[in-house]
């Protein structure tokens, strides 16, 4: 499983686990939203997600 989290007015995680899916997780206010991002291939959920931690990193 790889995670990544943004800190900033809240908080998004984002949780890989080597599947077609991406887990993620906002909290601001004390309010807990999780959503699924779902891809057709593993290889394309692995790449939004390298691709989406290197662009938080830049920033």
């Amino acid at each position: 499983m790889s995670r990544y989290a943004i800190l900033s007015a809240g908080c998004e995680d984002l949780e890989y686990h080597g599947s077609t899916a991406i887990e993620r997780v906002r909290r601001r206010n004390g309010v807990v939203r999780r959503d699924w991002l779902f891809f057709d291939s593993a290889e394309e959920a692995a790449d939004y997600f390298y691709e989406y931690r290197a662009c938080m990193e830049a920033a």
